[in-house]
Parts: structure tokens; sequence; C-alpha cells
């Protein structure tokens, strides 16, 4: 074995170790902020370390991942650009499979964390359709139990303001 099949298989080795690292944290019911900091640390280093070594299909997965992450955060706006580069590479690919119905899942996900109701709303119906042209199996039911955490983000209906104008007495000027 060479060097760099010594270094790139170390790199793979740890890449799976802080992705599923990520995953014990996101799934974990207690949680704190400095949990929330080592979950991000752990996804980004993920992401990170499959950087020149990993296939398409990794790179998406991994920048999903970062996607997730980031939204269960609350930084929507740097998880949809994580989103919408999973997404773009998959598409790239020509996939249609699990992997186009859970990059629709991440961006709707993104969206619902910048709260952008009528966004998560359309990406999130495009997935589930997307689950539909699926087979049943392990993996649609997965990205489907997925897209049912999505946040639901409230419709704000748009009320036209208007302009208060003061109403000026006119009091009559009698000459005199």
């Amino acid at each position: 074995m060479t060097e760099t099949q010594t270094s790139d298989d170390w790199r793979r080795q740890l890449a799976k170790h802080t992705f599923n690292t990520a995953w014990d944290l996101i799934d974990s019911e207690s949680r704190d902020a400095a949990d929330d900091r080592q979950l991000l640390l752990v996804a980004v280093a993920s992401r990170f370390l499959w950087q020149g070594i990993a296939d398409r299909d990794q790179e998406v997965i991994g920048d999903w991942h970062v996607a997730h992450v980031l939204s269960l955060l609350g930084a929507g706006d740097v998880a949809l650009s994580f989103a919408e580069a999973a997404l773009e590479r998959v598409s790239e690919s020509g996939r249609d499979d699990w992997l186009l119905a859970s990059c629709l899942e991440g961006v709707a996900r993104a969206h619902a964390a910048r709260g952008d109701a009528g966004a998560r709303n359309d990406y999130a119906a495009r997935c589930a359709a997307q689950l539909e042209v699926l087979a049943p199996g392990e993996d649609r039911d997965l990205i489907a139990a997925q897209l049912a955490t999505v946040p639901v983000v409230p419709v704000v209906p748009v009320v036209p303001v208007v302009p208060v104008v003061p109403v000026v007495p006119v009091v009559p000027v009698v000459p005199g």
C-alpha cells in the first residue's frame, strides 16, 4: 500500500466516523448548545474529509448532510447554499432516484429554516412526488420520514398598508 492509499483510507474512515457522530448528535434528545457546536463541527469535518476522495454521490450526500445540520441549527441561508449545491450535483448526474428525493427534502428543509413557506412547500411537494415514483422500500421510507420532519412554516397573509392621512380641520375665514 502506498502512502497516498493509506492517507485516503484514513480520511475515508474519519469521514465516515464524523458523519455517524453527527447523526448520533442529531438523534440526541438532550442536545445542548455545546452539542450543537460539536454537531456543526463534525458535519463540516466529514464533508471536508470527503473532498478530493469522494465520488459524486458522496459529495451530494455530504452537502445534503451539512445543509441538514445547518437547517436544524437555524442557519437557513447557509443551509440553502449547501442544499442547492447537492441538488445541482444530483441533477447534473441525471439521477432520478432516492438521492434526488433526498436533495429535494434538503432544499425544503433549508427553506423552512429561512422561513420561506412558499419555497418550503414547493420543494416538499416535489420531494413527495419523487417519492411516489420510487419503489416501496427502505430508501423511500427513510426519506418520507425525513420529509415528515421538515418544519411547516406558517403562511403570513400580506395585509396592504393603508396610509393614514391626518385630517386637518378647515376653519372658514369670515371677512370682516
